[in-house]
Parts: structure tokens; sequence; C-alpha cells
């Protein structure tokens, strides 16, 4: 017997179309064809021309991603009604679209799943996504942390592996807690490498509204969060092939204008990138386990510097993943010297770098 509802397809892979979600509950990227056949409740054979026929439509649509109604009178006399609607990326690519089927005659009585499209860029650690997801903020570039502020996973550390490294068709997917203002909603993200010819570094994805359960902030999140509020102490976790930071483990320190917010420019003062890496040598070598850096001056938004002291430990994770560390900050004042750096500067292009000579002290 035939059901009418909505599916969610991703197109994020030249070529290839899976089902991510069906009537608000997540799936594992299933297979298209299956899925139209049991949605039209009718055999392997018509269910085959209906897929095609859809494929073709949805092929059409990756080049005029418009939203389509129409039918099908399969060789069976089955008439198959569908409407598309596509979900564009911030590249204008199509991520995904979603189709609904059903009888003659019929039309959808529900709307289709929330989602939205975005792109990450594991060279340059930024995401751009849609302004209804980011919080009100004119910038369609955020960084790691921004987008842990509104994007809870729920297995985090596999998460971000597949943030800061990605080969070509490599593919995530996983649930999460999105926030939008003061409410929380359950979704789920699907993401896949780039393959050629698109750089492996650029993925594209699909962050869609789920009817699943979401899972409370657990204790241990909570008392974290709470620190900087009797304290001046804030932790985050950072990516230390490119010295940048992922995610905030307290609320964020306030006021510095971080790497990949309005420029390129390093955050600390030319001066302290020096004493960093000279203090975090042995850890970062595993001759030592934590390494401490005074009076950094982190740039301020507006101008200026915020005065913090560092201290920084290696994460040990039981696989050969990508070097975390989880640093803590603490305020002790704030500078009003000039800066030295031009806007235009890109800032240090990372360990990982193969034309970046070494800059560890030997």
């Amino acid at each position: 017997m035939p059901k009418s509802g909505w599916t969610l397809i991703e197109t994020l892979e030249p070529g290839r179309l899976t089902v991510v979600a069906r009537d608000h509950e997540a799936r594992d990227r299933t297979s298209f064809e299956r899925a139209v056949t049991d949605q039209l409740g009718i055999g392997k054979a018509p269910g085959h021309e209906a897929a095609q026929w859809l494929e073709a439509l949805i092929a059409d649509m990756r080049s005029h991603p418009e939203a389509a109604a129409t039918h099908r009178v399969l060789r069976n006399g089955h008439t198959v009604s569908a409407r598309l609607v596509p979900v564009i990326g911030p590249d204008n690519a199509l991520h995904g679209a979603h189709v609904w089927l059903g009888p003659d005659g019929t039309q959808p009585q529900q709307r289709p799943v929330s989602a939205f499209a975005f792109t990450w860029d594991s060279h340059l650690r930024l995401a751009e996504f849609p302004a209804a997801l980011t919080g009100g903020t004119p910038r369609s570039q955020l960084t790691a942390p921004e987008i842990f502020r509104f994007v809870e996973p729920a297995d985090g550390l596999s998460l971000i592996r597949a943030l800061l490294s990605s080969q070509p068709g490599d593919s995530w997917s996983g649930a999460v807690t999105v926030t939008v203002g003061k409410n929380n909603r359950p979704g789920h993200v699907v993401m896949a490498a780039g393959t050629p010819p698109q750089p492996p570094a650029k993925w594209r994805g699909l962050l869609f509204e789920t009817s699943t359960p979401m899972a409370g902030m657990s204790l241990e999140a909570a008392a974290l969060a709470a620190i900087p509020r009797i304290s001046q102490v804030h932790m985050v976790l950072v990516d230390i092939a490119k010295m940048r930071l992922i995610r905030w483990i307290t609320d964020p320190l306030p006021d510095v204008q971080w790497k990949g917010q309005v420029d390129q420019r390093d955050t600390p003062h030319p001066d302290d990138v020096k004493r960093i890496f000279a203090a975090a040598a042995d850890v970062f070598t595993g001759k030592a386990e934590s390494a401490e850096v005074h009076d950094v001056r982190l740039r301020r938004r507006g101008g200026g510097w915020v005065v913090v002291d560092g201290s920084g430990a290696i994460v040990g994770t039981s696989d050969a993943g990508p070097a975390l560390a989880v640093l803590q900050l603490r305020v002790t004042g704030h500078s009003d010297e000039p800066d030295p750096v031009a806007p235009t500067d890109a800032g240090h292009p990372g360990l990982d770098d193969p034309e970046q000579p070494d800059p560890l002290p030997s």
C-alpha cells in the first residue's frame, strides 16, 4: 500500500543518492531505490522504474536547483505524484533534496523536515552556514568554537576527528542537539569530504531536525560551564596542528578577536607566539605533559589586548587521531599597546604545512 510522506535525500557526492531522513526520523544513508519501492508499496521492477525517474529529476536539479511538482504513469499503470524541494549549500551546490511521493491526486499534508546545507574547510578550519543558524551575526563563516556553541554532537570526539582531517570519500554522520535562540532541538548531521575534482579539505554537509529525544547536559559539563562564573578561568580544546581553537569546555573567554572571526591573523601578539612555541615544544614532542606561558596578549575586539596566563596539556587518545590539547586561560589584565600585525597577515600556516619549517626549538 502506498505511503505518503517526505524523505530527505543527500546529494553530497557526485552520482550518489542516499536517504538520510524519513518523516522526521534519521536514516543511516540507506538505499534510495529501496526507499522509493517501500514508500510506494509496489514491486521491485516498478520501484526501480520510479527510482530512475526520480534520480533523473534530481540530477537535473543539480544544475537547475528549483522546486518541482510532477507525476508519472509507470508501465504497470500506477500513477505516482512527486514533489521535490532542493536544499542548496552556501557554495550554490545541491546538498540534498526533500522528496514527497504519494498516490495520484494527493498532495503533502505536512511541511518537510527543517534542513540546512553547510560547508566546512578543514584547511582553514572554517564553516559556512546559512544566516538562519548563525545566531543573528552578519557573518556567514564561523570558527569551530562558534559552531559548537549551537551544535552539540552526541559523539564530539568523532566529529572533531572528522573536521580536522579528511581524505577523498570520507564521511561522517551523527546525532546532534541544535540551539536556536533559547530553544534546543534534536537534529542530525551528515557530511562528506570532497572527491576529485573537489579538494578533500572541502566538506559538504546537511544539518536537519529530527524527532529523536535529546540527551540532557551531563553533570560534568554543567560544572565545567560554571567555572568562569566563579573565577576568571576559561578552558578550551585546541587543534595543535593549526593552532586553532576547536571547542570551549567552559563559557568562552570574552572580548577576544579569535583567528578566523574577522581575519586570519594569529590571535596572540607575535612576540607571544614565539614564547608559546618555545614553552610548548616539549609538550608537542611528548617530552613533557604540560607547559605554562604567562602574560600572553590576545587581540581584543576594538583594539588592544586581553592579557592571560595560559597552561596546556596534550589530550591522550587511544589511537593516532589529530593532536589535541586542553588550554586553561586565566585573565590577568589588559593592554592598550599598538597592534604590529597587518589585517592582511595570514598567520602561521600550522605545524602540518609541508612547506613550513619546524618552528619548535631543538
